[in-house]
């Protein structure tokens, strides 16, 4: 299943790429349609569309600033729709997937969301195959699903990988180790030099103490250095 986010100010123009996909997309989900700057960052970080079709002039803000606020927090692909030529190159500054002008032309839409497609089901594949860890703990090597980790602490030459489930398993080596392992996951963000932590699993931000709030009731410090990307990060977690 593929999921889609669909955003433009006019109301006609979201219709006619939902027709578009209707007749010519399968196995798809539109997650949301949005028309404003604010709502279309939002409702991505919250539904995590695969892709996004994104016209470039909407309410309070365009979809450059859109795309420009989501680098890095999102693995949506996006294909933006507009009037418009002159925001090609900034587009491509950003890695759109592509640029369709309007009035979209059936061949060149079709053309595109095979492309697009094909290439979303290929990386969920090889991120199905590498939905887990390998890692050697004091007792063996161990097999752990990322989407089961809580948190990771650095524990001097050692670290520890907290689990949702409340367990926890230590790991003869040093956090650098299971960070590297991590890094490539998007869900995954370093808060401190000690910790680095899954978002799935954050409920709030404290801004006064400055810790992340998990699911779990836990508190975790956020360093100094980390307060303004991970406030950043989290920010649409906490409206």
């Amino acid at each position: 299943m593929i999921k889609i986010g669909v955003v433009d100010d006019e109301e006609n123009a979201r219709r006619v790429v939902l027709k578009y996909l209707e007749r010519h997309c399968e196995d798809y989900q539109i997650v949301f349609e949005a028309t404003e700057y604010q709502e279309t960052v939002d409702l991505t970080l919250k539904h995590k569309p695969d892709l996004l079709f994104l016209d470039i002039h909407l309410l309070e803000g365009t979809g450059i600033e859109v795309a420009e606020e989501l680098q890095g927090k999102t693995k949506a692909k996006i294909i933006f729709t507009t009037a418009y030529n002159e925001y090609a190159i900034n587009a491509l500054r950003l890695r759109a997937f592509d640029y369709l002008m309007k009035p979209l032309d059936t061949e060149e839409f079709i053309d595109s969301l095979i492309r697009v497609t094909d290439e979303i089901k290929k990386e969920k594949a090889q991120s199905s195959v590498q939905s887990t860890i390998t890692i050697t703990t004091l007792s063996g090597t161990q097999l752990i699903e990322k989407n089961t980790i809580l948190y990771i602490k650095a524990e001097a030459a050692y670290c520890s990988i907290q689990l949702f489930n409340g367990k926890a398993i230590t790991v003869s080596k040093p956090l650098k180790y299971i960070e590297q392992k991590v890094e490539h996951s998007p869900d995954y963000l370093k808060i401190h030099k000690s910790y680095i932590v899954n978002h799935e699993f954050v409920h709030a931000l404290d801004r006064t103490t400055h810790e992340v709030v998990l699911k779990n009731g836990e508190k975790l410090p956020i360093s100094r250095s980390n307060i303004k990307t991970v406030f950043g990060y989290f920010n649409p977690k906490n409206d």
